[in-house]
């Protein structure tokens, strides 16, 4: 079988906004490069994005839009080392306390309970507490 599902994308920067794009489908390539550009129209100045290490953000395509804006670039997190990107903590936020137990019978329904989501997760703050408890942010602040 084939279901409709959503996929999102999402950063933190040092200062604790937290940026994020819902997407109908898999996320790809180009998703990834949209995302980018959509972080470069929110951040001032130098941008460092951490990623992980996963296909779709070493694409070339990726690759090719980080050599056309200056004040981008990418660093990618050693593989297997979840523990070191803050972002994995709004995953596991969300997934406990947004969707979880929460059978949506479309997805209208879905995108709805995520915004909710998204408003919770900004409202309490919650990125900026992530981005200072990770050990990958206390090893930069030194």
């Amino acid at each position: 079988m084939r279901w409709e599902h959503l996929s999102v994308i999402g950063t933190i920067t040092t200062g604790g906004q937290f940026l994020q794009h819902t997407h109908r489908g898999a996320v790809r390539s180009a998703q990834v490069v949209e995302f980018l550009a959509h972080v470069l129209r929110h951040v001032a100045g130098e941008v460092v994005v951490v990623l992980d290490r996963a296909m779709i953000h070493r694409s070339k395509a990726v690759q090719a839009f980080v050599l056309l804006h200056e004040r981008l670039s990418l660093v990618y997190l050693p593989p297997y080392a979840p523990e070191l990107n803050p972002i994995e903590l709004i995953w596991a936020d969300l997934k406990r306390n947004v969707v979880g137990n929460f059978c949506a019978l479309s997805v209208a329904a879905l995108k709805k309970r995520l915004t909710v989501g998204w408003q919770r997760i900004r409202r309490r703050g919650l990125p900026r507490a992530f981005i200072r408890g990770t050990p990958f942010t206390a090893s930069l602040s030194i």
